[in-house]
């Protein structure tokens, strides 16, 4: 089975100690991981489903600060000694996860300072992307963050078909659902994406990557400057 790009970094005793003290649990679309505020009593390495990181403000819906796949995981700020969540989770793409223990991880860590290294580093990685989000959000149109946003939840779903709705891409990006509908059909009508019933199937990769914004690219250099 695939393992977790940050689990597949570890030497080889330590990625045996993690798995064997973790469970492989299946995650279903739309499922909520954690809410904040809450205590973080599991770490999930996601393999081939992704999460949509989420922050909410006054009464306004919660909208997705950051996406975690294969790449990364959920709860790494655990390392940093905060024993709440500091943002809530929902799966954006089903599929698999390793989950463990928030206090054997926290052991893992003290023990291994590979692990720790592993961690620290994409901690920064996080943080550099939350503030790209951050000003992504507030400069780029409706037409590249869709596009970029679609390119990432390919990469995670490691298939050109995915499932998601307009009003779940519309909460995601805090945009009103006729945004996502009318740049959806433009994307359709050009070749570049299909959907039905709420699936989504990405016909021509390198014309969206073209639509994208700057942020896609970004993202990707970010991580790989630091992880590789």
């Amino acid at each position: 089975m695939n393992k977790n790009a940050l689990i597949n970094l570890l030497p080889q005793q330590n990625q045996e100690s993690v798995l064997a003290n973790a469970e492989l649990v299946e995650l279903n679309l739309s499922q909520t991981i954690c809410i904040v505020g809450k205590p973080t009593t599991h770490i999930f390495f996601p393999i081939n489903c992704f999460i949509s990181i989420t922050q909410g403000i006054d009464h306004y819906p919660p909208i997705e600060i950051g996406m975690i796949g294969r790449e990364g995981l959920l709860g790494a700020e655990t390392a940093l000694g905060i024993s709440t969540n500091p943002f809530s989770a929902l799966v954006q793409g089903a599929g698999s996860a390793w989950k463990l223990e928030s206090q054997f991880f926290l052991s893992q860590i003290s023990s291994s300072p590979e692990l720790k290294e592993i961690i620290n580093t994409y901690l920064a990685v996080r943080i550099n992307q939350l503030g790209l989000s951050a000003a992504c959000e507030h400069f780029h149109e409706i037409g590249p963050r869709l596009a970029k946003w679609l390119l990432m939840s390919q990469d995670r779903a490691q298939s050109p078909t995915f499932r998601m709705t307009h009003e779940f891409i519309s909460l995601m990006l805090g945009i009103r659902r006729v945004g996502v509908t009318t740049t959806a059909a433009d994307f359709r009508r050009r070749g570049l994406i299909e959907y039905h019933r709420g699936e989504i199937k990405i016909l021509n990769r390198p014309a969206l990557k073209a639509e994208a914004c700057s942020c896609y690219i970004k993202n990707q250099k970010i991580y790989s400057s630091l992880i590789g």
